[in-house]
């Protein structure tokens, strides 16, 4: 894979507007550095006449400290106030530029020389402890013998495989302690940083890959694997490696073998999956010998009759039943057989298509009488994957309809559709049982991904299960060692800790040579992209995430040298003007299998307004508010997209203000509120609801009445609207009105007064409401 130029994130290279919203020009530094702790530390500012690279519009940080013989002196100067959240994985050197100057204190080492003594380069860790990963010593002479002042270029390599600390890195750490390797330093310390930056290597874009939220395929009923015959007890932390969410690859199914009496030794494991979440369904690897036509439980095949089928259905029924009650354990499904078309001499029956078809009325009859008439009936598990044991059953209505799976092997045989009972199977899928031998290597577990990949998008399954958990030597999913587990375990837990039960797949069109899945669920709007890159060089791809959005992902990976671990997680951006495409870009480690963990936006949901009852000339004020579900919170936008008449709403916080006017009264007004997402305008939602305008009531009325040479007006009415009272000494003429008082919503009723009536022979007086 071509490489160019360097991934480079500048951590501080000190320019006068500083870092985090914080001016360093303004005196503001300290707002972004600071010292963690250690009493050695005496200042630190910003220095814009001391640039690494010359540049008369930069500077740099300049840190004093002092040390004392007399004390265990020490700083540790970080930037955690912008901390930032980055992987070695990426970025493969720490560099940055330092220098001295010449007074600062020395200390002598044993050889004689001299030097500024003895700094350590560190990050912080998840507990926030330090983990310095790089140290060294400043040479205090060049070799002429001169005070060193020059600013020296410093890169230091970084490994996360050496210092899985590095996995995250938040910030940076520069510590110094006087009494450091034996030799003190003794007195004051002036010394300058710049240009700090991580660096790595950049990879050419091999291609991209669309993710359409839009466009859905199968449920996922989940991953699992088989318990049979393993009657252990296990350990919480064993437990946990299979079915835990929080810390194992939480397989969510579980299933295991009936004993040919109707039992299973296998209760404890049973127990431990359901207490995680796990859902079992179990099968018998043989029915009791009395129904055979050996007279034994190795080998020979069923014998059709009514007695045998009802028999065998009420023992697979008390089954269920019992491991309900004794247990506590839910049986969520019942296969018929395991592999009924192997003819074997250990453990085994064989069936027929028309056996299967008349046994399943029993069965389905005998859980229905039992209370356990939900557990489904599973067919045919053949050996291969193919459907002929399961045509009888599914070509006739009666018995189809009972049939709650699909469900067949996969040894010998590749992934495919099932279309033998319709173009859109009419049953859920399942793989159930495959194994891929005793290599517990890289190798072996990104052939489970390719495979588990064809049964999600060729076969459209809507479940996968591998063979055993655990069982040394027999290519179990853990392997060869609870201490060392083989990396299938943690493959399986790429799709099954992220892909849970009830998700459903949408569609991928990728274009380079990795196999892409992706799958949501569509109640909490959380994803899963599934990455398998099985090429030896490393896939650099573009992931466009189409209708729906998103602010980041975080990497899960299992490779050579990581099983299921957390990684740095990536910023999404948006990518086009129309807000329905989203992207980001990985490197796709060879041998690996990533899965990018996500919740992709979702609109908001508003909080909902009653009918609104208001007076004309009354201001009304709604405030439309949100619960937005995302994290972080988004900026959303308000609009009108109906309103009344001189209505109007705050864009930036949802406040509607109306004030209705007098020829608006008696009327209902719907108002509609839309709020989008400013930087996603696909994410919306609509909000309506009504104003009532009350009826004018009572009607306005002016009483007039003279005292001496004053006049007094008594003016009544509903509150709300303006009230202005005009006169005239000719009615009749339109334009003879002029207004003599004028109010904005009074407190009804109030009084006007004149001391000095004009001497007319008559005057006319009315009320004129507004607005």
């Amino acid at each position: 894979m071509p490489l160019v130029a360097q991934s480079v994130y500048v951590v501080d290279a000190f320019a006068p507007g500083g870092s985090g919203g914080y001016s360093y020009a303004n005196g503001q530094i300290g707002e972004v550095w600071g010292n963690w702790f250690g009493g050695a530390l005496d200042s630190i500012t910003w220095d814009s006449s001391s640039d690494a690279s010359n540049d008369p519009n930069s500077g740099s940080i300049k840190i004093v400290a002092s040390f004392n013989l007399n004390d265990y002196g020490q700083y540790v100067l970080f930037n955690g106030l912008t901390a930032f959240n980055l992987s070695a994985l990426q970025y493969t050197n720490l560099q940055f530029d330092i220098r001295y100057a010449a007074t600062s204190a020395l200390r002598t080492n044993g050889n004689g020389s001299t030097d500024f003594g003895f700094m350590q380069v560190g990050t912080r860790t998840s507990d926030d402890q330090q983990d310095y990963f790089y140290g060294f010593a400043v040479p205090a002479k060049t070799p002429i013998g001169q005070a060193n002042t020059n600013w020296i270029h410093i890169s230091i390599p970084l490994s996360s495989v050496s210092d899985t600390n590095l996995l995250f890195i938040p910030d940076v750490l520069f510590h110094t302690i006087n009494t450091y390797y034996g030799n003190t330093l003794n007195g004051t310390q002036t010394f300058w940083l710049d240009n700090i930056q991580f660096v790595g290597p950049s990879l050419v874009l091999t291609g991209a890959c669309s993710v359409d939220w839009n466009n859905v395929h199968q449920r996922i009923d989940g991953f699992g694997a088989s318990s049979a015959w393993d009657g252990s007890t296990w350990s919480s932390a064993e437990a946990d490696l299979f079915f835990s969410t929080n810390t194992g690859c939480g397989l969510s199914l579980l299933r295991n073998r009936i004993a040919p009496d109707g039992t299973t030794v296998e209760s404890s494991i049973m127990q431990a999956a359901q207490t995680r979440g796990a859902i079992a369904w179990s099968t018998p690897w043989s029915p009791p010998s009395i129904y055979k036509n050996t007279n034994s439980v190795n080998g020979g095949a069923f014998v059709s009759s009514p007695a045998n089928y009802s028999g065998y259905a009420a023992q697979l029924a008390g089954y269920v039943v019992n491991m309900q009650t004794r247990y506590g354990i839910t049986i969520s499904g019942i296969s018929l057989q395991n592999e009924p078309d192997v003819s074997t001499t250990y453990e085994s029956c064989l069936w027929t298509s028309q056996q299967f078809h008349d046994f399943i009325p029993y069965l389905a009859a005998a859980l229905a009488s039992s209370n356990v008439a939900s557990t489904r009936i599973l067919l045919p598990e053949d050996e291969h994957w193919q459907w002929n044991l399961a045509t009888n059953s599914m070509d006739d209505p009666a018995t189809s309809n009972l049939v709650g799976v699909l469900a067949a092997h996969n040894y010998g045989t590749t992934a495919a559709p099932v279309t033998q009972f319709g173009t859109s199977c009419p049953k859920p899928v399942w793989e159930t049982e495959h194994y891929f031998g005793t290599d517990d290597s890289i190798t072996n577990g990104v052939a489970l991904a390719e495979e588990i990949h064809s049964f999600m998008t060729v076969a459209n399954a809507n479940a996968y299960h591998y063979w055993w958990l655990e069982g040394s030597g027999n290519g179990s999913l853990v392997g060869n060692s609870w201490t060392t587990p083989a990396k299938r375990i943690f493959v399986m837990g790429n799709y099954s800790r992220f892909v849970r039960p009830d998700f459903y797949r949408i569609d991928v069109a990728n274009a380079t040579a990795g196999l892409v899945s992706a799958y949501k669920d569509p109640g909490s709007s959380a994803f899963a992209i599934v990455a398998v890159n099985d090429n030896p060089n490393d896939i650099y791809q573009t992931f466009n995430l189409t209708n729906f959005g998103a602010t980041q992902i975080t990497p899960w990976i299992t490779s050579s040298q990581y099983s299921l671990t957390q990684l740095t997680s990536v910023v999404i951006t948006n990518v086009a003007a129309s807000g329905n495409l989203a992207s980001f870009a990985y490197d796709l480690p060879a041998d690996s299998v990533v899965t990018f963990v996500g919740s992709a936006l979702q609109p908001p949901s508003f909080v909902p307004i009653g009918i609104q009852s208001v007076n004309a000339g009354i201001n009304v004020v709604v405030t439309n508010s949100i619960i937005d579900p995302n994290q972080p919170a988004q900026t959303w936008v308000f609009s009108l997209l109906n309103g009344p008449t001189n209505s109007n709403i705050n864009s930036a916080n949802g406040v509607f203000s109306w004030r209705p006017q007098v020829n608006q009264a008696g009327s209902t007004n719907v108002v509609a509120v839309l709020t989008s997402a400013s930087a996603l305008p696909q994410l919306a939602a609509t909000n309506q609801f009504q104003i009532v305008v009350n009826s004018l009531n009572p009607l306005p009325c002016l009483a007039a009445a003279l005292s001496g040479t004053g006049l007094t007006l008594t003016v009544s009415g509903p509150a709300g609207p303006d009230y202005s009272v005009l006169s005239s000494t000719n009615p009749a003429v339109s334009n003879s009105w002029s207004i003599l008082f004028f109010t904005n919503s009074p407190s009804l009723p109030f009084v006007w007064q004149t001391l000095n009536v004009p001497n007319y022979p008559q005057q006319f007086f009315k009320l004129q409401l507004g607005p």
